[in-house]
């Protein structure tokens, strides 16, 4: 979905003690900045000692009125900078200069061509769904998050297992019991998920999948669902509380008599996508998929 989008601002997210390659990546926009005075840039205050004229160091608060955060590390740091955008609609690109990067769309080498691609309008954007995750105490709301890639569901005490009933749409679906339960969108669905052994879902598939994280019962397996109109109801299934962790954030304590609902959030994050990646690509490159055998 291509929207009419002008970058006359374009904020910068990173953590210099997270990403290696994040100050050559300030030094390629602080000299296409200086060629191109038309597009102003900001970074956050943790960057201040690393960050370069042009580029003015601002607040938060500041930084979330940018027409285009540039999110320079891993997928921990396109969270981050998914999270300052909520409310805000801006529009997200990912430079990876972190690992495996899944949803990076570029590389801090090829930084200055993908500046000149955004500022000739070369690019589409693509929406990816969020799930709020509303906890109730009877009727009563008590905590709400929006989340990007994954709720995940963990025993409070550490040393035990998490035991969850869950319902879907009203119908009582199943009670999990093993080391943590995750509830992942198609983003999140290459993140933890994916290490936990579950689907990867593609991009635009409306769709959640919950993965169990080693279970105690062989018969139960990762459970793709449907979310549009839909909605997920977890609580625990003994009398103990559990932990509820958001994107890996943020966590708060789901009491016994509580109960988190989990649907499609009406908000969206908006990625900047390049003509020339797509999330086959992506899947093909991070994952090195090659299609016949390696040779020895």
């Amino acid at each position: 979905m291509k929207k009419d989008f002008h970058f006359r601002t374009i904020g910068i997210v990173g953590w210099k003690d997270k990403s290696p390659d994040l100050a050559l990546a300030l030094d390629v926009i602080s000299a296409w900045a200086t060629a191109h005075p038309q597009v102003k840039f900001c970074a956050l205050e943790n960057l201040k000692e690393i960050a370069r004229k042009p580029i003015k160091v601002v607040k938060e608060s500041a930084l979330c009125k940018s027409d285009l955060l540039l999110a320079i590390g891993g997928d921990g740091t396109v969270l981050s900078a998914a999270h300052m955008a909520l409310g805000h609609d801006t529009p997200i690109l990912g430079v990876n200069a972190g690992r495996v990067g899944f949803l990076a769309e570029t590389r801090v080498e090829d930084l200055t061509q993908t500046l000149d691609s955004l500022f000739a309008g070369d690019f589409s954007t693509r929406e990816r769904m969020m799930i709020d995750a509303v906890v109730y105490h009877g009727k009563k709301q008590v905590a709400k998050q929006t989340v990007l890639n994954e709720v995940h569901v963990r025993a409070h005490a550490p040393e035990r297992m998490v035991n969850v009933s869950v319902a879907y749409n009203g119908t009582a679906l199943t009670d999990y019991w093993a080391d943590s339960l995750l509830v992942s969108t198609p983003t999140g669905s290459t993140a933890y998920n994916l290490a936990a052994g579950g689907p990867i879902i593609h991009p635009a598939t409306p769709a959640v999948v919950l993965t169990p994280v080693a279970p105690s019962s062989l018969s139960v397996r990762p459970l793709v669902l449907s979310l549009s109109s839909k909605k997920l109801q977890m609580k625990s299934a003994v009398d103990g509380p559990l932990d509820l962790v958001f994107d890996g954030r943020t966590s708060i304590v789901l009491k016994p008599d509580d109960i988190v609902t989990l649907s499609e959030s009406k908000s969206v994050t908006t990625f900047i996508r390049m003509r020339h990646t797509g999330f086959v690509g992506a899947l093909r490159e991070k994952l090195g998929w090659t299609g016949k055998p390696r040779q020895v």
